[in-house]
Order: C-alpha cells, then structure tokens, then sequence
C-alpha cells in the first residue's frame, strides 16, 4: 500500500514543509501516530517539534524505532502523548501543522475530530490528510463498501469503508481546503482516497 501511495504522500509532504519553511521549530502532530509510518516523509528535515498522539501507549517503541531508522532523533525532537483524536491533548491554536493518514476511518467521530484538529492548528496552519473513503465513481463498489463496514469495523480495529471523509473536512472550517480524490490501483475497497492540505 504504501509503496503505492509514496509518490502522492511525498508530494504532500514536500509542500508541507515548504509551507513551514521560515517558521522556528515548528510543531506538527501526528495524529493517530502508530507505528510512525510517514517517518520516511520527514528525512533531511531539521528542527522540527513532532509530538505523537495515539491511544495506543504500546505503539510508543515502534514510534521511536521509525523515528530512527529515518534519521529524525539527531535533528528533530519527538515527543509521544496519549490521546484520541476526539480530544487531543494540545492546547488551542499550539501546532504549525497536524498530519492525519489513515487514522480518520476508524475513529469514534471523524467530524469531532476533524474539528479538534482545527482547533489545535495555529492560524494559517496546516493539516495534512490521506484517507481511504466511500467511491465517489463506482456505486457497485460503494454498496459493498457500505453493506462490508460492519465486518471490517470488528476485524480491523474500528476501520470503517464507508466513510465520506472528504466531505468532513470541507465542513471543519478551513479557510482553504485543497483535496484530492484519487483511486489506487490493488487494493479493493482501500483504493478509494482522499488526500491533500487544508490551511486553519
């Protein structure tokens, strides 16, 4: 999946930081960290604040070891907090940037979420989003979407294929949303995405 998804995301993340380019130490949260998948999207950056949020407290050492592995601990500071998204434990307007993939489809309630990001993000900031979603352009697709999500909420920790994310984040208040629908190739009912930049 990821190596699918590399170009688009590296893409994202170069124009992420362009963004923050003349800001001191800027702090991006990583919201629903895990693993810290999207380490490899922040090599060569210096001085970053990254501060982790995710409600699985075990995910911590992985975190650090991908946070390692991409060279980030020398030149960059990494702090991991317990927290969901619903009610992340940041202060207002006290982030430069949230970065959010993958995370929005298995939450409680993306909209609540969605809104606390915008809360937490600086005037100007920006949240950086990658998402699967319900297709928009094929409907047989869509109700097997729909009529699967019951199953795939239980298997897969709270996923759910039927989400129209996209929407939610047209509707959280950004002064500017740019979104992009796309479709990966071989991944079934993940290859309906959206992705992109909004500014608080």
């Amino acid at each position: 999946y990821e190596r699918e998804a590399f170009p688009v995301k590296k893409e994202l993340f170069r124009r992420l930081f362009a963004a923050l380019d003349g800001v001191r130490e800027p702090a991006v949260a990583e919201v629903g960290m895990g693993s810290f998948p999207n380490a490899l999207y922040y090599k060569n950056r210096e001085g970053l604040d990254i501060i982790g949020v995710d409600p699985n407290d075990r995910m911590e050492g992985y975190a650090r070891d991908g946070a390692a592995r991409a060279g980030l601990l020398a030149k960059n500071s990494l702090r991991i907090v317990h927290g969901v998204s619903e009610a992340l434990p940041l202060a207002d307007a006290s982030v430069d940037a949230v970065v959010c993939t993958l995370t929005l489809c298995s939450v409680i309630d993306p909209a609540k979420s969605v809104a606390e990001i915008r809360r937490v993000l600086k005037p100007g900031g920006k949240f950086l989003f990658w998402e699967h979603v319900l297709s928009q352009t094929d409907s047989a697709l869509a109700r097997e979407q729909v009529r699967l999500t019951p199953v795939q909420v239980k298997r897969a920790d709270g996923c759910h294929l039927d989400r129209r994310t996209g929407d939610i984040i047209y509707a959280g208040g950004f002064q500017k949303v740019d979104l992009e629908y796309m479709e990966l190739k071989n991944f079934g009912f993940l290859n309906p995405t959206v992705c992109g930049i909004a500014t608080a």
